[in-house]
């Protein structure tokens, strides 16, 4: 039954990613505000293109995550991106919704994608054609 735990889970959390990609992507401006005032001031690129990079780079990760590619990378990487984006936010309510975001990336990070994935099909299909 934890398989399905671990795809709840996957699926759960490309959503947030999904969601936020999309939502940077459709409305740049809006977004330019949550950049951290020490990253503005020494972005080489313009607020929007930072803020379209990171959508894209959100949506990225959701695609790998719900399709369990490269599985704990991409949640160790997600962990990192919403432990950063919750420093920056301190102890609000946003703050310590994304430390709980990023711990649950994290937990997927260290347990892996189940079997419901494509890392978990490669991997038992390398298991049975061994070389």
């Amino acid at each position: 039954m934890n398989h399905y735990g671990f795809l709840a889970a996957r699926i759960g959390l490309s959503f947030v990613l999904f969601w936020f990609g999309a939502q940077q992507l459709s409305d740049p401006s809006f977004w330019i505000g949550f950049i951290p005032l020490e990253l503005a001031a020494k972005s080489p690129l313009p607020l929007e293109t930072v803020v379209l990079l990171n959508g894209s780079g959100e949506l990225v990760l959701g695609a790998l995550l719900v399709l369990g590619i490269y599985t704990r990378v991409v949640a160790a990487l997600s962990a990192l991106h919403l432990a950063i984006i919750a420093l920056s936010l301190g102890l609000s309510p946003a703050g310590v919704r994304d430390w709980g975001l990023a711990a649950a990336f994290l937990s997927l990070a260290f347990t892996g994608p189940g079997r419901f994935s494509l890392d978990g099909w490669f991997a038992n299909r390398k298991n049975k054609n061994p070389t």
